[in-house]
């Protein structure tokens, strides 16, 4: 909601003091969630998590060791998305669904405003479309949608349909398109909670924090990538090589290809979590079948 509607503050506000205004909220947030917001982990899991991660720590004799395991401790912590094949597919995932989305949001303002001449009004309006049918796509479409194909179908059809968006930005001519491919695009919104959901369901309680961090490492490691990325393409474009002004987006749909292949290998018996409830029921139902069998 937030994200609908901040655009519009700089309608009716100047950009300075829209800045100071979002910093206050910033401020109040951080303020919010150090005294109000309750622990999600239980101590129990904590201290389970703890006494995990001072069993693998190795014996620190001298300050060199302690400095070796400090620097090394980010690396190792992130080869937790190297443990099996499920793990790598979903970490492939992360990065290219952050690399294009992160790239998306940085350039694409810049793209319409220089090339089809969009005001703070029309970017107010693009910002209330895609917070609302964020708003719509996360509360009402993710959850029934998810339960309907499962897991690993939700992610392929959102980066299929991320591709087809950034296809047509790409060759957009005229601000509706832009419109209507925004508002496309929220759906590509439901990959990275799924993805993350499936990483969840795939680990311990006590691991939870862990695989969360190195998913979100990954994550801001490819939103720091893939702007360079596509500005790199649109710099070599941008003056009539490959498709013209918009060959980085229809790049950038190539990457989604690929991304929805990957997707699409993503082992059902893991990726799903309705999968295994409905094995589940099933062998529960033939146990019961066999015991009536037995009694009669």
């Amino acid at each position: 909601l937030g994200f609908a509607l901040s655009p519009i503050l700089a309608v009716v506000m100047s950009h300075l003091m829209v800045s100071i205004f979002a910093l206050s909220i910033l401020v109040g947030g951080f303020i919010f969630a150090c005294l109000y917001m309750p622990e999600t982990l239980s101590p129990e899991s904590a201290a389970q998590a703890r006494v995990k991660r001072l069993s693998e720590r190795p014996p620190m004799n001298t300050q060199a060791d302690i400095w070796k395991y400090t620097l090394m401790r980010p690396a190792k912590e992130l080869m937790i998305l190297n443990r099996n094949r499920l793990f790598r597919l979903l970490s492939a995932l992360a990065f290219f669904s952050g690399c294009i989305s992160t790239a998306d949001h940085t350039l694409f303002l810049y793209y319409v405003e220089e090339n089809f001449g969009f005001n703070d009004s029309d970017i107010a309006t693009l910002f209330l479309i895609i917070g609302v049918m964020g708003i719509v796509v996360q509360t009402v479409i993710l959850k029934p949608f998810n339960s309907l194909v499962g897991e690993r179908r939700v992610v392929v059809v959102s980066f299929f349909v991320g591709s087809l968006c950034n296809y047509l930005y790409g060759v957009a001519e005229s601000k509706r398109t832009i419109f209507v491919s925004a508002t496309l695009a929220s759906l590509t919104g439901m990959s990275f909670p799924t993805i993350s959901a499936i990483k969840s369901n795939n680990v311990e309680e006590s691991e939870q924090g862990r695989i969360q961090g190195a998913l979100y490492s990954l994550q801001s490691l490819a939103s720091a990538l893939g702007p360079l990325l596509l500005r790199y393409v649109y710099n070599e474009t941008k003056d009539g090589g490959g498709f013209g002004r918009g060959t980085m987006f229809i790049f950038g749909a190539g990457l989604y290809l690929v991304a929805a292949v990957f997707a699409w290998a993503l082992p059902e018996e893991q990726a799903n979590s309705n999968f295994k409830k409905y094995h589940a029921k099933k062998r529960s139902s033939v146990l019961n079948y066999g015991s009536t069998q037995e009694d009669a």
